[in-house]
């Protein structure tokens, strides 16, 4: 009934409640709405290492839940490039708008290509774009390789990169736990119920450091060393749950 009302209320700031907002403003919104969100699902957030200040700055990350956008969004006013149907889901669709996401329908080249340059131009404003260039989600067990369209963004704006990983882990044993990936068939209720059903659970994310200059780098370089970054940071996460585990 908690996240029911908090949902709801949400919604209605949205709809109503956050017109007249600056730019600014609606951020801080969406960061407050996004942490007390994680904190309704009983989801304790973990950070190592330090996410950047500010942009303009491509963030790349592994992908396992729809919970990791609000991750991201708890912590830096952060937009997002996310696939078109997102645009049409009961409430979620409406704070996407509201976070500033960039829609991508992947069939049609055109509009990938101008995906690249709507990013490119968010990026020379000074924005903060997260993609998540595995192109899909998986259960955390391993990081599939990058896509590397998007990647031209950072190129062409001359953008730092940052890479990141995340993992889901249990808070009693903290050994991995794959029960808030979001894969296959799975919908969005049925996701929600899982999460849940688990009380209470951590994420955690690991930030490695800042690529500053993308100059002189095709985009198949950047995404392969992207990639490379967060294998290295998914790696490290995963000893860190056997350290841990290990002492419990």
């Amino acid at each position: 009934m908690r996240l029911l009302g908090h949902l709801f209320s949400g919604y209605i700031k949205v709809r109503w409640g956050w017109h007249g907002l600056s730019p600014e403003q609606a951020q801080m919104e969406v960061l407050t709405w996004s942490k007390t969100t994680l904190n309704v699902l009983g989801v304790e957030v973990k950070v190592y290492g330090d996410m950047a200040q500010a942009g303009p700055l491509l963030l790349v990350s592994n992908h396992i839940s729809w919970l990791d956008i609000l991750l991201f969004l708890s912590l830096r006013p952060v937009r997002f490039v996310s696939k078109a149907e997102v645009e049409s889901w009961p409430i979620v669709g409406h704070y996407a708008h509201a976070c500033r996401t960039l829609f991508i329908k992947r069939t049609i080249k055109r509009d990938a290509l101008k995906l690249v340059q709507i990013m490119s131009e968010a990026l020379s404003m000074g924005d903060m774009v997260a993609i998540f260039p595995e192109g899909t989600t998986t259960t955390g067990v391993e990081v599939l390789p990058f896509h590397a369209n998007l990647f031209e963004s950072a190129r062409a704006s001359n953008a730092s990169i940052q890479a990141a990983s995340i993992l889901y882990v249990s808070s009693s044993k903290h050994e991995p736990i794959a029960t808030p990936s979001f894969t296959g068939s799975d919908t969005l209720v049925g996701s929600i119920w899982r999460i849940l059903g688990l009380k209470e659970f951590e994420v955690w994310v690991n930030w490695g450091d800042v690529q500053e200059s993308t100059l002189g780098q095709d985009r198949r370089t950047l995404a392969k060393q992207s990639w490379s970054e967060v294998q290295r940071l998914h790696a490290q996460l995963k000893s860190q749950a056997v350290s841990a585990s290990s002492e419990d």
